[in-house]
């Protein structure tokens, strides 16, 4: 019988293959996506500081879609919640590059504005590299780091 699993969208620093695979190391990628209508933000969350996606109409933020075990995809959700992060857009689904609408989780947080750090967004750097996201995401993403606001 196949193992049940389900897919989870990345934006974030499980985007980088050794972040992901510690915490679900089952996961295997599925496909490059976005989520519409949404912008990505940082925010503070009990001192932890957090990827979130805002609604903001005419954006996109760029990720990968994993294909997890349920029994890990449990885990990886238990692990955001220490971090001050929950499944949230249930009500949108992430869009490939043919158009193709998936249901997906979601990992997104609330807190205060804040100050991505350097290290979290390399993470998130090298990750949208390995999987090939669109060179204009990537490039922003490369933006937030080398940002004097940030050093």
């Amino acid at each position: 019988m196949a193992e049940e699993r389900r897919l989870l969208f990345a934006y974030d620093a499980l985007l980088d293959p050794d972040t992901l695979s510690a915490v679900a190391p089952g996961a295997e990628f599925f496909l490059v996506a976005h989520y519409p209508e949404t912008r990505l933000d940082f925010v503070s969350v009990d001192g932890h500081i957090q990827p979130t996606l805002v609604e903001d109409p005419g954006h996109t933020v760029w990720g990968a879609i994993f294909s997890v075990p349920v029994a890990q995809l449990d885990a990886l959700v238990a692990a955001a919640a220490a971090e001050g992060r929950r499944p949230g857009y249930a009500d949108q689904r992430a869009v490939d590059r043919e158009g193709t609408k998936h249901d997906c989780l979601v990992l997104v947080a609330d807190g205060e504005p804040a100050r991505p750090e350097p290290a979290y967004v390399q993470a998130m750097v090298h990750g949208a590299r390995h999987w090939n996201l669109p060179a204009g995401w990537v490039i922003g993403l490369e933006d937030l780091v080398d940002d004097p606001l940030f050093t």
